[in-house]
């Protein structure tokens, strides 16, 4: 595991590579996915192809298990499988149906989107380098990556036109300002059972009956005392030494990074082929343009381009490699102020307006040293540990049932912990999970093997072995006796609580004064104050109580008993309701949550869009996809 760790570049890689094994495995009669399956589901007759369904499972698997660090069950295996069977059904669904409504997206619309993308920038630039060699190292080519990037935006496409058109009536607003900001006027007394502790009394009687019947809840936990051995990525970042000539070595091989290549700032026109005379609207727009009229008025009035139109026609920063062959050869054979057109594409018919050009430029070694210095101490410190790893994982394998030659032989300490839980309440360790597994199989509990390797997280990396294994065993009263009597002192106390609330609430409505009434019942009195939903100061169960209680009538009071999750008891006292006032809330802080508001609204009706398009699609899943036989 380690090794393929190693070889590896992190989780991503590990399902891509997978990914492309599958695609050989096929070639040559393999069922990679032992499904016998050809398809993974079929959406209005179209495939969704199986591969297509494996990655993303093993995707999630991974995302998973690395959130959780626990092993996937068979019944959660098959929940995985078919959350991400139904995400692809239905976005396949939805993409059907953006296409059936004729949508579709330009090149200019998927270029920009992928100039934007963090991942393919340097220096919140694009970088045509970085683009290539990130596709190069996922093993997708660009052709496939950009169709899945046409295919997200139409579905953002989709989303965001169902979100425009979302809104939030100034009525519904003021009716969600009444309720929402709404104030209550209430008291209330607690009656904490710390209060009542002191006046609590348990029988001998009373704690030997409790610890006769509940003898197996005083068992002693399940332990075992460990031998390990770790290694650490932050212990061998000290280790690393570079030389001059290893970073100048390290730039000639990294020089793509630092070097952009020349990059041209264009606007463009876009006239639909189904114009009704495409050539006639061209001349028209050369004809004002020659004129001197604006290129960006222009855009705006005629530009069928609608990632563009509203920005006069602005492409951005191109590079060569990101548009179609015509537009291309049109864009870098144009001088700076140049107009060029029509230019014909799939999309339509061009003008071009070639505003700048930046020049290829390479950044020296001086300049970007550091960050050499940087990404080369975190990669010889990585691989150092993967070594390190792979090393304890080889050596305590051949040792198989002792650690103590393996320590020796890594020069590192072997370490012991006493009492490891299975549950993992006792534990040096701060992720206790993936430890319990492995200290608690069948191979290190029984057999005393060494354990493989343990991921506590992607730098730290380590073995474990049980010397000895302490059972649940019965504890004798004199052993838990005060565990015993504090369960009952509490259990006393939370009733002489309960009591003294219920008199409290009895004795109001003839009081005069409730806060000596509370006093005398062993209560703190809280007196009346507005409160709204969101005032952190009051319990929380008695502010719920509050604002779910019905409005009191005008000079009456509304008395509520309220248990605490803690055992606390309240008596509550609701006097007056006051809605919220929608004058007190300015325009702009109005406006916005009006917006935020119909985001909201209109996300329930994406939700409710894309149900209804899955449910009105045509599907079939062959039933051995959901569950394989292995």
């Amino acid at each position: 595991m380690l090794q393929a760790m190693r070889e590896g570049v992190g989780r991503w890689v590990a399902v891509v590579i997978l990914g492309l094994l599958s695609v050989a495995f096929i070639f040559w009669g393999v069922d990679f996915t032992l499904t016998g399956s050809p398809f993974a589901a079929k959406v209005n007759g179209t495939d969704i192809p199986i591969l297509e369904f494996e990655r993303g499972l093993q995707a999630q698997q991974a995302e998973y298990q690395e959130l959780y660090r626990t092993e996937i069950t068979d019944d959660l295996q098959r929940e995985l499988r078919l959350a991400v069977l139904e995400q692809l059904i239905r976005n396949e669904a939805l993409l059907q149906n953006v296409e059936s409504a004729g949508y579709r997206v330009s090149d200019e619309r998927l270029i920009s989107s992928i100039r934007e993308r963090p991942e393919f920038q340097i220096g919140d630039e694009f970088s045509i380098d970085v683009y290539r060699a990130t596709l190069l190292n996922l093993g997708m080519a660009q052709p496939t990556f950009e169709a899945m990037q046409r295919e997200n935006l139409s579905l953002l496409e989709l989303q965001g036109g169902i979100m425009t058109s979302g809104f939030y009536t100034e009525e519904e607003y003021t009716r969600y300002v009444e309720l929402y900001n709404q104030r209550r006027e209430i008291a209330y007394a607690l009656f904490s059972v710390d209060d009542f502790l002191a006046e609590a009394i348990v029988e001998e009687e009373a704690v030997l009956s409790h610890y006769e019947a509940n003898q197996a809840a005083y068992y002693s936990d399940e332990s075992v005392n460990l031998e390990y051995i770790e290694i650490l990525g932050a212990d061998l970042a000290a280790d690393v030494e570079l030389t001059e000539e290893d970073i100048a070595a390290y730039y000639e091989d990294e020089r793509y990074r630092f070097q952009t290549e020349e990059e041209r700032r264009a606007a463009h026109i876009l006239i639909d082929k189904d114009t009704g005379d495409p050539d006639a609207v061209v001349a028209e727009i050369l004809d004002r343009l020659n004129d001197g009229e604006e290129f960006s008025a222009l855009a705006e009035e005629f530009s069928e381009d609608a990632g563009t139109m509203g920005q006069g026609g602005d492409l951005g920063w191109v590079s060569r490699g990101l548009l179609v062959g015509p537009f291309e050869d049109a864009l870098f054979s144009m001088v700076v102020g140049d107009i060029e057109g029509p230019v014909e594409t799939d999309f339509g018919y061009h003008i071009i307006r070639l505003d700048e050009i930046r020049a290829e430029e390479l950044q020296t070694l001086e300049d970007v040293r550091d960050e050499l210095v940087l990404d080369m101490q975190a990669q010889r410190s990585e691989q150092l540990f993967y070594d390190r790893a792979s090393q304890l994982a080889d050596l305590s394998f051949e040792a198989f049932d002792e650690l103590a030659t393996v320590a020796t032989q890594m020069d590192v300490p072997l370490q012991t912990f006493e009492g490891f839980t299975r549950n993992g309440t006792s534990s040096p360790f701060l992720l206790s999970t993936p430890v319990v597994q492995a200290a608690y199989s069948f191979e290190v509990l029984e057999q005393r093997e060494n354990s493989l390797p343990i991921e506590l997280s992607p730098d730290h990396v380590l073995v474990v072995r049980v010397t000895d294994h302490q059972v649940p065993a019965e504890q004798s009263l004199e052993i838990v006796r005060e565990e015993v009597e504090q369960e009952l002192l509490r259990v006393e106390a939370r009733r002489l609580a309960e009591v003294a609330s219920a008199a409290f609430l009895s004795a109001t409505p003839r009081a005069e004064d409730l806060e000596v009434l509370a006093s005398e019942n062993g209560g703190t009195w809280v007196p009346a104050a507005f409160v709204e939903r969101t005032n952190a100061d009051i319990p929380t169960q008695v502010l719920a109580s509050a604002f779910r209680s019905p409005k009191p009538l005008p000079g009456s009071v509304i008395r509520e008993l309220v248990s605490l999750a803690s055992g606390d008891q309240a008596v509550l006292l609701l006097y007056t309701v006051e809605p919220g006032l929608v004058d007190t809330i300015s325009r702009e802080e109005r406006d916005l949550q009006i917006r935020q508001l119909a985001e909201q609204a209109t996300m329930f009706e994406i939700t409710g869009y894309a149900s209804q398009v899955r449910e009105e699609a045509t599907v079939r899943i062959p039933d051995i996809v959901l569950d394989p036989v292995f």
